[in-house]
């Protein structure tokens, strides 16, 4: 097929060009009768049979890395490391502590005392049996072939050690250092740094055995690369000249966010980057394949352009790097090629918004495919009517939401004109709120689209048995971009898995629209 002979041929023949179907969830909102207060990695494993059993192959899953204090996954203080939080307790080697216990039925997640309490475990956990892991072989050929993470597990002693928020106001010898200077540094402080080392280890075989798992069910794990780092992470701090500091990355004031959104994170120096090999690219590109089978490609008009905004700036005082739209245009193909290059995974681009009109043609040459949200997929320009569902692209992803929107539920209830607008789309009668009957028709659309990949949240599948979602649909949402509340990334399903994938009821609807 045509897919198969672009530059993501190989990603395709992994996947398989066909029709694929499944589910996207923030694992840390998941909770089961064996996990610590949060969704853990092996709590995976039940979820892959479900959706096995229901006829889906996708479980796409929000970025896992390490983001330290805050619940943000794209706030990643390591662009390979794995949050210690979603390390499942129950199953670690060695274990004979008692487990910390939380209270898992409370609607939004308690993610700062349930970090705190797993960190205080896992210390005491790692000081008594660091020592057997350590010693087998598996830890130490984990170690060879994970060099990558000495910078972060060093940046992470260093963050304990000088108790502050962000390595810029370290002591000077410690803010700016050579590659050689952070081996002696390692050198000094080897026995900290095991216990970081020692946990990703930990993380890494419970990946393996979740993935593992999902190919012996024909389900696909996808995982998600934010395309930028936090300004206080171990990536920037160990490769500050791959980065401009002086800069902060947003999006550009539009129709949906009419002042603009400010990232806080610091621009690239790609020139810097691709003297260096694109190294550090490939490593991410890397470690990822060891635990996904394709990945969401995070803002990747961020490839093309970013918009640049002075420190201390609102975001509308922003401007693009570059803003030559010929130099975007090489910029973003060579850059794409290049990650196409580092592996055989397939990635998804998110390109929503819009983007110049070369970005999805370059995306298509490259057979890369594109998001499409039913209810932003509208004829702008022209008339604003809805895009016809067969008139999706096959390399593309169908979706109904995003973890950075409202539900479809939700948007029915805080958009009655574009509602209106929808309804009258379907030829259907307006009505106030949305119908299981009507939601059940969208997620149905969705899956038969002309898209290759139709996922959503789980939580739109859920909705279609009220019981089994909280009452009020704002607490299904999970962030409200540009916003920094508690209430952001701490969205918790509000039954335990068990009760769940138990549910006959969500089967048979799920069944009845993928039919």
């Amino acid at each position: 097929m045509k897919l198969l002979d672009t530059k993501a041929g190989k990603g395709w023949k992994k996947i398989g060009v066909r029709h694929h179907h499944g589910i996207q969830i923030p694992l840390l909102s998941l909770w089961t009768k064996k996990s610590c207060g949060n969704g853990e990695i092996l709590d995976l494993i039940p979820l892959i049979d479900f959706l096995a059993d229901v006829g889906m192959d996708i479980l796409q899953l929000l970025p896992l890395n390490d983001s330290g204090a805050d619940p943000s996954p794209y706030n990643p203080l390591s662009s390979t490391a794995i949050h210690p939080i979603y390390l499942s307790l129950h199953a670690l080697p060695y274990l004979s502590s008692p487990l910390p216990h939380f209270n898992s039925e409370t609607k939004r997640l308690p993610y700062g005392d349930i970090l705190e309490q797993k960190l205080e475990f896992l210390q005491s956990y790692v000081a008594e049996v660091g020592g057997r892991i350590r010693s087998e072989d598996g830890y130490q050929d984990f170690i060879k072939m994970s060099t990558h993470l000495y910078d972060y597990a060093l940046y992470k002693v260093l963050k304990e050690k000088n108790k502050s928020p962000s390595w810029e106001s370290w002591p000077k010898e410690f803010r700016k250092t050579s590659k050689h200077g952070r081996k002696l540094l390692r050198k000094k402080c080897e026995k900290e740094l095991s216990y970081h080392l020692i946990i990703q280890y930990l993380c890494h075989l419970q990946l393996k055995r979740v993935k593992k798992h999902a190919e012996k069910k024909g389900v696909f794990l996808k995982g998600d690369i934010p395309i930028l780092v936090s300004p206080d992470s171990a990536d920037v701090w160990a490769h500050q000249e791959f980065f401009d500091l002086d800069l902060r990355v947003g999006s550009p004031p539009d129709l949906f966010n009419p002042h603009g959104q400010l990232w806080k994170f610091p621009l690239y120096k790609w020139n810097i980057i691709e003297e260096n090999h694109f190294a550090w690219w490939h490593q991410r590109i890397t470690v990822a394949a060891k635990y996904f089978h394709l990945y969401r490609l995070d803002h990747i008009l961020g490839f093309f352009r970013l918009w640049a905004v002075p420190k201390g700036e609102p975001p509308d005082k922003g401007h693009f790097v570059p803003n030559d739209p010929s130099i975007m245009e090489v910029q973003g193909r060579k850059l794409l090629e290049t990650l196409l290059s580092f592996s055989d995974l397939l990635p998804i681009g998110e390109d929503l918004g819009d983007p110049p009109p070369f970005v999805r043609t370059i995306m298509q040459e490259l057979g890369i495919p594109g998001t499409k949200i039913f209810r932003r997929y509208r004829k702008w320009k022209t008339d604003r009517s809805f895009v016809p569902y067969a008139d999706y692209i096959p390399a593309s992803i169908s979706c109904v939401s995003t973890h950075d929107i409202e539900t479809v539920t939700l948007w029915w209830q805080r958009f009655p004109e574009e509602a209106k607008d929808y309804a009258a789309f379907k030829s259907w009668s307006y009505e106030k709120d949305l119908s299981q009957k009507n939601l059940k028709e969208i997620l149905y659309d969705n899956h038969h689209s002309g898209s290759l990949f139709h996922v959503n949240l789980f939580q739109e599948y859920l909705a279609l048995m009220p019981e089994l979602t909280w009452e009020n649909p704002e607490d299904e949402w999970i962030n409200i971009p540009g916003t920094e509340t508690s209430f952001n990334w701490t969205y918790r399903y509000r039954f335990p898995l068990e009760t769940l994938v138990k549910s006959k009821k969500l089967k048979e609807n799920i069944a009845a629209i993928l039919a």
